[in-house]
């Protein structure tokens, strides 16, 4: 009896002390209340967890960032995976940041491209750049977050980011004598995060994959900053607690924003009772335009974020109508609505695009099967099309290899109707969620598999150096690294695709974004290259093309080639692109925005 009074004792304390909230304190507030309270002058914020822009971007506390300290010069340190046309470019424009710490600078939706914004900061000193890569800022994130000094990394090393970050070392390990980076502890001083859900305490569920992961909220000195789709309460929350990525305790405030991550997109897993939103590509388009000019920038500046006085207003000049299209784009099957409008002529000769990525995809198909890769890591750009296009030609043969994307994408499946690498729409066809630390950390340089990485380049040299970053000679800064150094520091192959002429294809690079030990193969729009024993690449094959001879095509790759061309002794002749093959590649890419001009019937590429 005395046990039985004992168990039920403990078990009405355990009762009753469940009902307690595990947080007492509402930490609920407006988004212009969180921001007045917590972001001071001086300031390195971090905005965000997510890499790939059209993805969970905190958009409505970083247009209420802009809202206040707009013009005034609050010499905000800006830490970001990526900065982008309507997210750091109006606060460059608005003279709000010292000092940027990034592995992106530019446009990276729909379609990769420089912004001017960002070159003219480059090239007048008016900021600091800090370039890293994925993985390396993740590590930095880490260790702040884990307390420790440093992490570990094999990326940097061999690049132009190795000397000129001084919060990089190359030591000989302690266990062995292999050469290993050390990346310091980076601790922001606030973290800005929109999550799907959260409750009044602060916890918060946020959308797969994980990007950064948290780390930097978990880290960061003075606290998160959250934005949620919807508040919900503590009691509903428990039952997505194994969803919860942000803990209430370091949590200072949270703020209810629908689409507050808008024009970027944010898919609705796992918490479904809402739809999620696609990215917003017009609007999007509209601020990359608008970065070409600077009175056009201040307009589109004014228009959608100084004259409204609040992210509700926002969302009232967007228009219901805007908004629940969004909703509906985002299903898997949202691809039909996104290809009715397209107008590519399905028969029409293939662009030196086209020939160039189908060239890519029959390489990277060989190669999957030869040397039985387990994964592809891709780039942004051609890179990726010619990896998905290759995807879909090893499965019709009864393989299999496993598409990954930086971001944390493990096993998706490409759809139709955008062809941008992270697009929302693919999300729920991967086998896993997870984060950059697993894919860029485990399975590109670690040992869970053998990776194969397909990059694009800015610039690419003879020996595989590629360039993305800046070009010091002219003083241009072109986009940076993003994921592209790890994949180049840790795959176990690397295959370049990249549209050939002399100002790409030189004999050194000067700048040296990722090295190119491991690039084996260089593909263009005149053949395929691959490396001899001398770490050189020459010419392995060709495009076949109707009335051009063998002599007149070689020719025309040595006059594109900014080196001496060596050739093999017998290159292969490759035959055009079939018309599966272009039907394919213009359901991926209905806009054309990575298959170039369409060439008129009667033509040839």
């Amino acid at each position: 009896m005395r046990q039985w009074s004992e168990w039920n004792r403990t078990d009405r304390l355990l009762e009753k002390t469940h009902l307690v909230p595990p947080e007492g304190k509402s930490k609920v507030t407006t988004l212009a209340g969180a921001i007045e309270r917590y972001i001071r002058p001086g300031q390195a914020i971090q905005f965000g967890e997510k890499p790939a822009f059209p993805t969970g971007y905190p958009m409505a506390l970083l247009n209420e960032v802009v809202r206040r300290y707009y013009g005034k010069n609050p010499a905000f340190t800006y830490i970001s995976y990526g900065g982008y046309a309507n997210t750091l470019a109006p606060m460059i424009a608005g003279k709000m940041i010292k000092k940027i710490i990034t592995t992106f600078l530019g446009d990276p939706y729909p379609h990769p491209s420089p912004n001017r914004v960002f070159q003219n900061a480059f090239s007048e000193k008016s900021v600091v750049i800090e370039n890293w890569t994925m993985l390396s800022l993740t590590l930095r994130l880490m260790a702040g977050a884990a307390g420790l000094p440093f992490l570990p990394t094999r990326s940097l090393a061999g690049s132009s980011m190795e000397a000129d970050n001084p919060d990089f070392a190359l030591i000989t390990e302690p266990f062995g004598q292999e050469r290993i980076g050390l990346v310091r502890a980076l601790r922001p001083d606030i973290c800005l995060i929109h999550g799907w859900v959260a409750d009044e305490a602060g916890n918060t569920v946020l959308n797969c994959p994980w990007g950064g992961n948290v780390y930097g909220a978990l880290g960061a000195r003075e606290g998160v900053i959250v934005s949620v789709e919807k508040i919900v309460s503590m009691q509903e929350m428990k039952q997505y607690r194994e969803h919860v990525r942000i803990p209430g305790h370091v949590v200072r405030a949270v703020a209810e924003a629908p689409f507050g991550s808008h024009p970027s997109g944010h898919n609705g897993f796992p918490h479904n009772e809402a739809a999620g939103y696609l990215e917003d590509e017009p609007f999007i388009l509209e601020a990359r335009n608008a970065c070409r000019d600077e009175k056009a920038l201040k307009r589109w500046t004014e228009k959608w974020i100084l004259d409204c006085p609040d992210h509700e207003r926002y969302l009232e000049k967007l228009g219901s109508e805007r908004l629940f299209s969004l909703q509906g784009k985002i299903r898997p099957s949202g691809w039909k609505l996104c290809t009715m409008d397209a107008e590519t002529e399905p028969a029409a000769p293939a662009s030196p695009e086209e020939e160039m990525i189908v060239m890519a995809a029959r390489f990277l198909e060989q190669t999957i099967e030869s040397e039985g890769f387990d994964f592809v890591l891709t780039g942004v750009g051609a890179s990726h099309i010619a990896s998905w296009l290759a995807y879909y030609k090893v499965m019709e043969k009864g393989g299999r290899v496993r598409l990954m994307t930086e971001s944390g994408l493990y096993g998706y499946e490409p759809l139709p109707g955008d062809p941008f690498l992270f697009a929302n729409r693919n999300i729920p066809t991967a086998d896993m969620y997870t984060d950059i630390f697993h894919i860029l950390g485990c399975m590109v340089q670690g040992s869970a598999g053998r990776c194969l990485g397909v990059l694009g380049a800015g610039q690419v040299d003879c020996r595989g150096n590629i360039n993305s970053t800046q070009i010091p000679e002219v003083n241009t800064y072109l986009v940076g690294s993003g994921g592209g150094n790890d994949v180049a520091s840790g795959a176990d192959k690397v295959v370049v695709v990249a549209m050939q002429d002399k100002r790409r294809f030189m004999e050194a690079v000067s700048w040296i974004t990722s090295p190119g030990d491991r690039v084996a193969a260089l593909v263009s729009q005149h053949g395929v290259f691959e490396k001899d024993d001398t770490g050189v690449f020459r010419l392995t094959a060709y495009m076949e093309r109707p009335g051009v001879s063998v002599k007149e095509t070689i020719e025309a790759i040595s006059s594109a080639c900014g080196w001496n061309l060596k050739i093999a002794g017998d290159p292969a002749a490759i035959s055009p692109p079939t018309a599966g093959e272009l039907a394919q590649l213009r359901r991926f890419d209905p806009k054309r925005y990575f298959l170039g001009k369409q060439v008129a019937a009667g033509k040839t590429g």
